[in-house]
Protein backbone atom coordinates (compact mmCIF):
# COMPACT_ATOMS: atom_id res chain seq x y z
CA UNK A 1 0.00 0.00 0.00
CA UNK A 2 1.40 3.49 -0.78
CA UNK A 3 0.25 6.65 0.44
CA UNK A 4 -1.68 8.77 -1.54
CA UNK A 5 0.10 11.99 -0.81
CA UNK A 6 -2.26 15.49 -1.68
CA UNK A 7 1.11 18.14 -1.43
CA UNK A 8 3.94 15.69 -1.14
CA UNK A 9 6.59 19.11 -0.79
CA UNK A 10 5.00 20.64 2.05
CA UNK A 11 6.09 17.91 5.23
CA UNK A 12 5.29 20.36 7.71
CA UNK A 13 2.14 22.16 6.45
CA UNK A 14 -1.39 20.96 5.46
CA UNK A 15 -0.79 16.95 5.08
CA UNK A 16 0.51 16.52 8.55
CA UNK A 17 -2.27 18.46 10.33
CA UNK A 18 -4.59 16.57 7.91
CA UNK A 19 -3.21 12.91 9.07
CA UNK A 20 -4.25 13.63 12.65
CA UNK A 21 -7.28 13.25 11.07
CA UNK A 22 -7.69 10.69 7.99
CA UNK A 23 -4.92 8.82 5.66
CA UNK A 24 -5.31 8.32 2.45
CA UNK A 25 -3.99 5.99 0.13
CA UNK A 26 -4.58 5.28 -3.52
CA UNK A 27 -4.03 1.52 -4.83
CA UNK A 28 -4.45 0.26 -8.47
CA UNK A 29 -8.15 -0.05 -8.14
CA UNK A 30 -9.61 2.09 -5.32
CA UNK A 31 -8.81 4.07 -2.48
CA UNK A 32 -8.60 3.34 1.04
CA UNK A 33 -9.14 6.07 3.92
CA UNK A 34 -8.62 5.23 7.50
CA UNK A 35 -10.05 7.62 9.82
CA UNK A 36 -7.63 8.52 12.92
CA UNK A 37 -9.67 10.39 15.25
CA UNK A 38 -12.13 8.70 17.93
CA UNK A 39 -15.04 11.13 17.41
CA UNK A 40 -16.24 12.83 14.23
CA UNK A 41 -17.65 15.95 15.05
CA UNK A 42 -18.24 19.21 13.97
CA UNK A 43 -14.54 20.27 13.46
CA UNK A 44 -13.32 16.88 12.38
CA UNK A 45 -15.65 15.93 9.39
CA UNK A 46 -15.19 18.54 6.66
CA UNK A 47 -11.41 18.08 7.11
CA UNK A 48 -12.06 14.27 6.44
CA UNK A 49 -14.36 14.73 3.78
CA UNK A 50 -12.27 17.45 2.10
CA UNK A 51 -9.26 14.99 2.04
CA UNK A 52 -11.27 12.47 0.69
CA UNK A 53 -12.89 14.42 -1.67
CA UNK A 54 -9.71 15.64 -3.00
CA UNK A 55 -8.55 12.09 -3.10
CA UNK A 56 -11.46 11.18 -5.49
CA UNK A 57 -11.76 13.93 -7.30
CA UNK A 58 -7.65 13.27 -8.39
CA UNK A 59 -7.96 9.20 -8.52
CA UNK A 60 -9.09 8.77 -12.27
CA UNK A 61 -9.88 5.10 -11.29
CA UNK A 62 -11.42 2.89 -13.66
CA UNK A 63 -15.01 2.36 -13.44
CA UNK A 64 -15.69 -0.15 -10.44
CA UNK A 65 -13.20 1.28 -8.81
CA UNK A 66 -13.82 1.29 -4.38
CA UNK A 67 -13.58 3.93 -2.05
CA UNK A 68 -13.29 2.17 1.40
CA UNK A 69 -13.16 3.87 4.56
CA UNK A 70 -11.39 2.75 7.35
CA UNK A 71 -13.66 2.80 10.46
CA UNK A 72 -11.90 1.28 13.15
CA UNK A 73 -10.49 4.22 15.14
CA UNK A 74 -13.85 5.89 15.37
CA UNK A 75 -16.40 4.89 18.57
CA UNK A 76 -18.63 7.91 17.94
CA UNK A 77 -20.25 9.54 14.76
CA UNK A 78 -21.85 12.87 15.47
CA UNK A 79 -24.62 14.36 13.32
CA UNK A 80 -21.94 16.18 11.21
CA UNK A 81 -20.14 12.68 10.81
CA UNK A 82 -22.89 11.03 9.78
CA UNK A 83 -24.03 13.52 7.01
CA UNK A 84 -20.06 13.30 5.91
CA UNK A 85 -20.35 9.75 5.32
CA UNK A 86 -23.86 9.90 3.29
CA UNK A 87 -21.73 13.48 1.63
CA UNK A 88 -18.71 10.29 1.09
CA UNK A 89 -21.37 8.04 -0.58
CA UNK A 90 -22.47 10.41 -3.16
CA UNK A 91 -18.95 11.46 -4.11
CA UNK A 92 -18.27 8.01 -4.59
CA UNK A 93 -20.60 7.32 -6.71
CA UNK A 94 -20.66 10.26 -8.86
CA UNK A 95 -16.68 9.01 -9.89
CA UNK A 96 -18.06 5.45 -10.48
CA UNK A 97 -16.33 4.41 -6.96
CA UNK A 98 -18.21 1.79 -4.75
CA UNK A 99 -18.46 2.87 -1.27
CA UNK A 100 -17.27 0.33 1.50
CA UNK A 101 -17.22 0.68 5.37
CA UNK A 102 -14.98 -1.03 7.11
CA UNK A 103 -13.78 -2.07 10.60
CA UNK A 104 -17.02 -0.62 12.66
CA UNK A 105 -17.78 -1.67 16.14
CA UNK A 106 -20.85 -2.76 17.10
CA UNK A 107 -22.30 0.36 18.52
CA UNK A 108 -21.00 2.34 15.31
CA UNK A 109 -22.64 -0.21 12.94
CA UNK A 110 -26.47 -0.27 15.23
CA UNK A 111 -25.78 3.67 14.67
CA UNK A 112 -25.47 3.37 11.41
CA UNK A 113 -28.56 1.00 11.12
CA UNK A 114 -30.90 3.44 13.11
CA UNK A 115 -29.84 5.90 10.46
CA UNK A 116 -30.31 3.45 7.44
CA UNK A 117 -26.72 5.06 6.53
CA UNK A 118 -25.44 1.23 6.39
CA UNK A 119 -27.94 0.69 3.16
CA UNK A 120 -25.71 2.91 1.10
CA UNK A 121 -22.72 1.82 1.37
CA UNK A 122 -21.60 -2.36 1.88
CA UNK A 123 -19.87 -3.36 5.22
CA UNK A 124 -16.55 -5.32 4.65
CA UNK A 125 -16.06 -6.99 7.84
CA UNK A 126 -12.82 -9.34 6.84
CA UNK A 127 -9.35 -7.69 6.20
CA UNK A 128 -8.81 -9.65 3.65
CA UNK A 129 -11.42 -8.78 1.70
CA UNK A 130 -9.64 -5.80 1.21
CA UNK A 131 -6.93 -6.43 -0.81
CA UNK A 132 -9.73 -7.72 -3.42
CA UNK A 133 -11.58 -4.43 -3.26
CA UNK A 134 -8.33 -2.76 -3.95
CA UNK A 135 -6.12 -4.23 -6.02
Amino acid sequence: MTPYSLNPGNPGGRDSTLAQFVSVERHSRGIYARLACPMIGQREAPIIAGEISEAIANSHLPRGGALVVDMSSVTMLTSMGLGMCIDLRRQAEAARLKPYLFGMSRQLLDVLRMMKIDRQYTVVYAKDELGALLG
